[in-house]
């Protein structure tokens, strides 16, 4: 194993530092509990099962505004020491799946919605859509 590979948790640590925020902060926003944050920032991954840990790492990197796909990837290899298929596994069914047919700033679109802080305001904005909608809908049915 790298440095790299044996110190991304402590990379993370220093990317949150970095951008002023606390893990009280993170711990509030995520709900994940703070001895857990306190445990990925120590590299100590034997507090929750390796299905939790991913899913922590994930909030995380999302919080702190990284990408979490190589965090989990330096995480398997520091757990496992070797890369996880499920990268490999995943591309090929979104190539496989992937309607040819849509256009990429509906991807795009929907990538911003997932990484969005403010859920509020999109979910605000889509209702207002499908509200308009519906209601073009019921008057065009009246006339």
């Amino acid at each position: 194993m790298n440095d790299t590979t044996i110190n991304f948790y402590e990379e993370l640590k220093k990317k949150r530092i970095a951008k002023k925020i606390s893990l009280k902060e993170i711990s509030e926003y995520t709900k994940i509990n703070n001895k857990y944050l306190e445990g990925i920032e120590n590299g100590d991954f034997t507090l929750l099962p390796n299905v939790y840990t991913r899913l922590f790492l994930r909030s995380y990197c999302n919080y702190i505004g990284i990408d979490y796909n190589d965090i989990l990837d330096q995480y398997e290899v520091y757990t496992t020491g070797e890369k996880s298929s499920y990268k490999k596994t995943q591309k090929e069914f979104e190539e496989k799946n992937l309607d040819k047919d849509t256009p990429k700033n509906i991807v795009t679109t929907l990538d911003l919605i997932k990484t969005s802080k403010n859920y509020k305001e999109v979910a605000i904005t889509v209702i207002a859509i499908m509200f308009i909608i519906i209601l073009f809908l019921i008057i065009n049915m009246i006339d």
